[in-house]
């Protein structure tokens, strides 16, 4: 990126303290959002989830790319202002490092909370086949576009070697490159959050909840929308401009960089929009924590256990659980006060008619074989 001495609309109007203060803004608003997700989920499940980390990931990126963007900003109004002054090789080379790391940050921020959201149903997903290959499918994508985003950046510059060097990346072919690289990395950018969002909105309508819940969770998966539309206008606002508008250009990487983290902490919001949420751990005929229903008046229909979302690993925590299983001449009852009782009536309240074969599960148990 060449300097060169075109008015920098930004620069001109937003002084380098005022980019820094919006810049730590946008990472105080992520602190906010971050600290009340952990505090729901700690409150609630008592415990952090892969989809948790993802988004302290998010975090930390988010907060050494502000740390970045501080260092940066004097490097950067010199180069945007005074192209013809004194120091402007060392400035040059200094924002261009700077920048070439900041662009992989915010990238970065942005694939977290992507990872977030897949890591959420990946725990929702297990034991419900026909979304788990979608999920592989969409991972797979969002795995491949993040490394072809760095290597387009990487690649900017013809030949690379030129990349940090003062004059370097100024020709017609450059900024043909850079304009490239920025229409390929905005549409995978929302191409990925479509499909992520289309994986959160099919479990959704596909889950036994009330309609309260499931409009609640389908409003929040899909919030996507705000950073497809960040995207769409970040996109339309530095292109072309890369060269001309450089403030600008932190302007709205920090906006959606910011946007994003946000985003990706609503999910645990759900209690702020479900009448009497249930935040219960994973369980047998439940799809996890975030579409368990409190209140759903209507019985789920039995399930196999194979068709239940709940990971082999955490099968083991469900053990010593009492249960009461009914069929026509027999009726058992397990765990403590395992006892099998034949010929024996139950009263109705005990009994949903219509359900031979139904295994009611009391509290936790584990399986007990008897002839």
């Amino acid at each position: 990126m060449a300097a060169t001495g075109t008015a920098q609309p930004i620069a001109s109007k937003l002084s380098p303290d005022g980019l820094i203060a919006v810049t730590w803004i946008g990472v105080g608003l992520g602190v906010l959002f971050v600290s009340i997700r952990l505090a729901i989920r700690l409150s609630r499940l008592k415990r952090l989830y892969p989809d948790d980390y993802f988004v302290l990931v998010a975090l930390a990126f988010l907060i050494t790319n502000a740390v970045l963007q501080t260092i940066q900003t004097p490097h950067l109004y010199y180069t945007a202002l005074s192209p013809t002054g004194p120091e402007i090789a060392d400035h040059v080379v200094l924002y261009k490092k700077y920048e070439f790391a900041i662009i992989g940050i915010f990238w970065s921020v942005l694939w977290s909370i992507k990872g977030s959201f897949l890591a959420l149903f990946w725990m929702i997903t297990q034991g419900l086949p026909r979304y788990i290959w979608a999920w592989w499918v969409v991972a797979g994508f969002v795995v491949s576009s993040y490394v072809v985003c760095w290597l387009l950046s990487a690649l900017n510059c013809h030949p690379p070697s030129d990349y940090f060097k003062l004059g370097g990346c100024g020709r017609e072919i450059d900024k043909h490159t850079s304009f490239i690289s920025i229409c390929f990395s905005t549409a995978v950018d929302i191409a990925t959050d479509v499909m992520i969002m289309g994986i959160g909105v099919t479990i959704v309508c596909g889950t036994r909840i009330n309609r309260r819940e499931r409009l609640s969770l389908g409003v929040i998966f899909s919030l996507g929308i705000i950073i497809v539309a960040a995207a769409v206008v970040r996109a339309i606002q530095i292109s072309g401009k890369a060269y001309t508008d450089m403030a600008g250009v932190a302007i709205w990487s920090i906006a959606e960089s910011s946007i994003s983290v946000i985003i990706g902490c609503l999910p645990p919001f759900k209690i702020f929009l479900s009448r009497h949420p249930s935040f219960a751990p994973y369980t047998s005929g439940s799809a996890g924590p975030y579409l368990q229903s409190g209140t759903s008046s209507t019985p789920a229909k039995p399930r196999l256990w194979s068709d239940t979302p709940v990971s082999p690993p955490q099968r083991g925590l469900y053990q010593n659980l009492d249960f009461e299983l009914h069929s026509r001449n027999t009726d058992i009852v397990g765990g403590a006060g395992a006892r099998v009782v034949r010929n024996t009536t139950l009263p109705r309240e005990s009994v949903d008619s219509g359900r031979p074969g139904e295994i009611r599960m009391v509290k936790e148990f584990s399986v007990i074989t008897t002839r």
